[in-house]
């Protein structure tokens, strides 16, 4: 019998062999890439490191969401987007990084046994962001249907406002809060640790949120207050100017509630950006504010109280109008500043709402005509 030898390989089958061997290995690397991936992005926190996150740079604006089914993705997006034109650099948080914390487990437990009529998923969402912006280093944390027209982030970066003591801007509602990791530790367990029947009482209601212990702890004086969310958008005068011309500034808190009863229930991502473009071409006729240093920054922009007496009176003015108030001199003295605005060539501004004044088109167009045919709210 014959004996055949098999033909020598060539280089070219020898190439071929060993690229395809080089294929395999690279496609199981990205299988195993896209494994780890996963793990992280649906929760396997174990992925997540500390040293990763943690920054000092406040330029960054966080918010936190976890996705409760209630369809608020796109408004987040929405959020990142002004956020991110208003100058600052936008973070989006999640239970992986309030889960590095070390006391995350029993805070989660206990938090998730308070009393709430609210769904328990986005309640406890609501405690666990604290968690989230202590681990990541503190700084601004802002609800993501808050707007920011045209306050940008502080000069080099490093300024909290009152020492770095939490601080809420919009009254007590945890619309924007600032503070260092510190503060935010420290009020979380505050929450963590509180008399629930004491700080119910205290503050009128039959449940707790972070919202009522923090109207809680600004009674006990433990928290700091600005008034740096004073109005609707749709409420600003026509230019938002004050006193001396200036453009005021802008950030609104959008909240399900405002969007119902201000614009008809409408789209929330819609009106979020229709009036971040409205008021950011009204403001031009404005002069324009800007800061060099942290001490101009507080002058302008996240204010103290007792600093700008034109932003404290339209803070009251809008607080008396929707929880009702007793005229007082300083009350009226008030509104007499509020009717000095002028814009930056020296005319008087138009002292209605900002809404009433112009036909928008589209869907804002159609949302301000029931307000106005219901007549729902005046300015001044």
């Amino acid at each position: 019998m014959t004996h055949v030898k098999p033909p020598a390989k060539t280089s070219r089958s020898f190439v071929s062999d060993h690229f395809r061997a080089l294929m395999l290995a690279c496609l199981a690397l990205l299988v195993m890439v896209s494994v780890v991936s996963t793990g992280v992005l649906r929760g396997s926190v174990s992925q997540l490191r500390l040293e990763d996150v943690h920054t000092n740079d406040r330029c960054v604006v966080y918010t936190y969401f976890e996705d409760q089914g209630m369809g608020h993705g796109g408004t987040v997006d929405v959020w990142k987007s002004i956020w991110s034109a208003a100058g600052w650099k936008p973070v989006v948080l999640s239970e992986q990084h309030a889960a590095l914390h070390s006391d995350y487990q029993d805070m989660k437990d206990r938090f998730s046994t308070y009393p709430t009529t609210n769904p328990l998923g986005y309640e406890t969402a609501c405690y666990l962001r604290y968690l989230a912006v202590a681990v990541v280093g503190g700084g601004y944390m802002t609800d993501y249907d808050t707007i920011n027209i045209n306050v940008p982030p502080p000069p080099g970066c490093e300024f909290l406002p009152n020492d770095g003591k939490l601080t809420t801007h919009d009254d007590f509602v945890p619309a924007m809060v600032s503070g260092t990791e510190q503060e935010f530790d420290r009020v979380i367990h505050d929450m963590f640790n509180a008399n629930l029947d004491e700080t119910m009482t205290t503050v009128g209601q039959q449940m707790v949120s972070d919202m009522y212990f923090l109207q809680y702890f600004a009674i006990k004086g433990t928290i700091a207050l600005a008034h740096n969310f004073y109005s609707s958008p749709n409420w600003m005068a026509d230019p938002p100017c004050d006193d001396n011309g200036d453009e005021l500034p802008l950030m609104f808190h959008l909240n399900t509630d405002k969007v119902r009863n201000e614009f008809g229930g409408a789209d929330k991502p819609a009106v979020m950006n229709e009036w971040f473009a409205a008021l950011n071409d009204r403001r031009n006729r404005c002069n324009p504010v800007t800061a060099a240093t942290p001490e101009e920054y507080a002058q302008k922009f996240l204010v103290p109280l007792g600093t700008n007496k034109f932003i404290e009176s339209l803070w009251m003015h809008w607080d008396c109008v929707h929880s009702g108030c007793t005229p007082t001199e300083k009350q009226q003295a008030q509104e007499e500043l509020i009717k000095s605005a002028v814009d930056k060539d020296g005319n008087p501004v138009t002292l209605v709402r900002l809404g009433r004044q112009f036909e928008f088109e589209g869907t804002l167009g159609r949302r301000e005509r029931r307000v106005r045919e219901e007549d729902l709210h005046k300015l001044w």
